[in-house]
């Protein structure tokens, strides 16, 4: 039977872990249970119900009561309230294999029977720092002290320290604070020179790409892939899929993360973007950087009118990173611009990006290359690259 409310515990076992990080049980009768993350497979847990919806009950573990032997001591002293790293109890590579299987069973569910068979090898690319590798983070402020959202409530946890951080910004965290009235803000630092800022600071900071030979100067306020070495290697991984296309769509471009690299490497490219900070810093940056086969166009791709100028600009291949929200109706779309040959779609939700992109698995595209790219250790996120290819 289901617990009678919300004060009673049931024990339940942890069968695996299902996406964003749930773990999935089951009681006595057979009923789902999904657990709040922070749960690992094979550990029993006394779980308090906090939801009952048609199919299943949503609880949250109390105890561990059994752990698993992959349960290791969290580094982070605010990680019992703070709800920035529930999976930080295991190794980054132990965390990494436990996304795999997730991502792999996610991708199984979503694509159904008739695409499920399609699926390729999951290739797996680690962050080269498990923890201090955000360049970029949210924080909130209260009496000019940082805190942090405790997991599932809107009560704030007082931080210290943030594991998560770089060390640069970690350690600049208090006096940025400090300068801040109470609210939610955006911190972010350069890790080409360690100088951190907040939103609301109007200098450039410089984020490099030796690779292609760049250095972007971005403001604090406009947003950047905080994992920025994990990020050079998915951006060097998207415009090699893009090897031999010259003349590609970047959609969703932000401020021309993938945009700029592609066009140092003598693309001609399209990039859309809905904000027009980021347009603005984009479209700075070319011109500084001499890069005149991009151009940048800000448009809400949620509307029609914005498609006419990607289809006369008549792409060979697009890039998509829309939010973790997904972007609907773009699928259908895309599957009636003639001209695209090839798409390669960055996600940070996969379950949100194959129902968007179902239409071009409908009409025959084919789903020929899957990477996770491990972007958040430490968190149940993850990157994914996916390339498309028209039959």
């Amino acid at each position: 039977m289901a617990p009678a409310n919300g004060h009673d515990l049931t024990a339940l076992r942890v069968e695996k872990l299902l996406w964003r990080g749930r773990g999935l049980a089951r009681l006595e009768s057979g009923q789902v249970v999904m657990l709040e993350p922070g749960v690992l497979p094979g550990e029993i847990v006394d779980a308090r119900v906090i939801k009952a919806s048609k199919d299943f009950l949503q609880a949250e573990a109390v105890r561990v009561t059994e752990p698993s032997l992959l349960r290791g001591v969290h580094p982070c002293p605010h990680a019992a309230l703070c709800g920035g790293s529930r999976f930080g109890m295991v190794s980054p590579e132990t965390g990494l294999a436990l996304k795999t299987d997730i991502l792999r069973d996610a991708l199984s569910r979503a694509l159904g029977r008739s695409h499920g068979a399609e699926l390729p090898e999951i290739g797996v690319v680690p962050s080269p720092h498990g923890w201090r590798y955000r360049w970029r983070g949210q924080i909130h402020v209260r009496g000019g002290r940082p805190h942090a959202m405790a997991h599932a409530s809107n009560d704030l946890v007082p931080l210290t320290d943030c594991h998560l951080l770089a060390a640069p910004l970690a350690a600049s965290m208090p006096a940025l604070a400090a300068g801040l009235p109470d609210g939610r803000f955006t911190i972010a630092a350069s890790p080409d020179t360690g100088q951190a800022a907040t939103e609301r600071d109007t200098i450039l900071l410089p984020f490099s790409f030796p690779d292609f030979g760049l250095t972007l100067e971005l403001p604090p306020s406009t947003f950047f892939q905080a994992n920025w070495e994990l990020n050079r290697l998915l951006v060097r991984a998207a415009v090699d899929a893009l090897e031999g296309f010259d003349r590609v769509a970047d959609l969703f471009s932000g401020a021309g993360n993938f945009a700029l690299p592609l066009a140092s490497r003598g693309r001609k490219v399209l990039a859309v973007e809905g904000s027009a900070e980021a347009v603005d810093t984009g479209t700075r940056n070319a011109a500084r950087l001499g890069l005149a086969s991009v151009r940048f166009r800000a448009a809400n791709l949620s509307k029609p009118a914005p498609w006419k100028t990607v289809r006369d600009f008549a792409p060979r291949a697009a890039i998509l990173d829309p939010p973790r929200t997904g972007a609907k109706g773009v699928g259908q779309t895309l599957a009636g611009i003639g001209s695209l040959k090839r798409l390669v779609w960055v996600s940070c939700d996969v379950v949100n990006t194959i129902r968007d992109a179902r239409p071009l698995l409908d009409a025959g595209w084919r789903l020929s290359s899957l990477r996770l790219f491990d972007m958040f250790p430490g968190t149940w996120h993850m990157e994914v690259l996916m390339v498309l290819d028209r039959p």
